[in-house]
């Protein structure tokens, strides 16, 4: 194209800096509230605390269901 500079995709990089970084994520209020909730109680705020749910859940490969501890919660 005329007047415009080639465009390089950038190489890998070998070593990455693994920063934090904040996004957004779309829950039921009822679901952010007890976020926030369960993160005042662990002494930590609701982005860290759903971070590491993320985390987790990536790390446990992404399972399609996740069993409740309490049978109160858990589904039928």
């Amino acid at each position: 194209m005329k007047g415009t500079e080639k465009i390089k995709i950038p190489p890998r990089q070998k070593q990455i800096d693994d920063k934090n970084r904040r996004f957004y994520v779309m829950a039921p209020s009822s679901v952010k509230l007890a976020l926030e909730k369960e993160a005042f109680n662990r002494g930590t705020d609701l982005w860290t605390l759903g971070g590491q749910v993320l985390c987790q859940w990536i790390a446990a490969g992404f399972p399609d269901q996740i069993v409740s501890r309490d049978p109160e919660t858990a589904e039928e």
